[in-house]
């Protein structure tokens, strides 16, 4: 029925036959869109709760928003193609969480701790490099791209995907980004 339709997001609905050309078309017209409309939010509303619910039992909201962004930058790394994953990591989580989804690129993830660059050692598709990491995220991906146009593992008009969780130490807000850069 057209309550089906609405859940799985049809552009459109049709009225046909008598409905249509009958003495009470607009009246038909008038049921169909009330109808619809509180089936979508219905459907709406089931689906918010059903996202609530899928969140792990005391994961926390920045927790949740970092997964998300590991998620997305995955995805986004598949579809574009890109030749690498830089990852910016004080703890190794976020390198963690790419590595999790499988990504086709290598993933090589920059952290200043030594305990976090022996620990992602074991994390599948992940190379980790110790560089001292600053709180100019920019100077960070500057000095990475250096190192590893050095050790001949990027080149020029190579596209890399970058992820961040390193906050400046000056700010307590929760500091993470996604962008994609093409090696000059």
């Amino acid at each position: 029925m057209f309550s089906e339709a609405v859940r799985q997001y049809a552009d459109a609905l049709m009225l046909s036959g008598e409905s249509a050309i009958g003495s009470f078309g607009q009246k038909a017209l008038a049921v169909l869109d009330m109808a619809s409309s509180r089936m979508e939010s219905w459907s709406r509303e089931e689906n918010r709760q059903n996202l609530l619910n899928h969140h792990k039992l005391g994961a926390s909201l920045p927790d949740c928003i970092t997964e998300q962004i590991c998620n997305c930058a995955v995805e986004m790394a598949n579809n574009l193609g890109v030749d690498a994953i830089f990852v910016y990591t004080k703890h190794g989580y976020m390198a963690s969480l790419l590595s999790r989804n499988r990504p086709n690129p290598p993933i090589f993830a920059f952290t200043d701790d030594d305990n976090t660059c022996m620990a992602l050692n074991l994390q599948w598709g992940v190379v980790p490099l110790l560089v001292d990491l600053s709180d100019d995220a920019e100077a960070n991906i500057s000095k990475s791209v250096q190192l590893m146009k050095s050790k001949g593992l990027i080149n020029k008009e190579d596209v890399v995907l970058v992820v961040s969780d390193v906050a400046p130490t000056r700010t307590t807000m929760a500091f993470q980004s996604i962008q994609v850069k093409t090696i000059i």
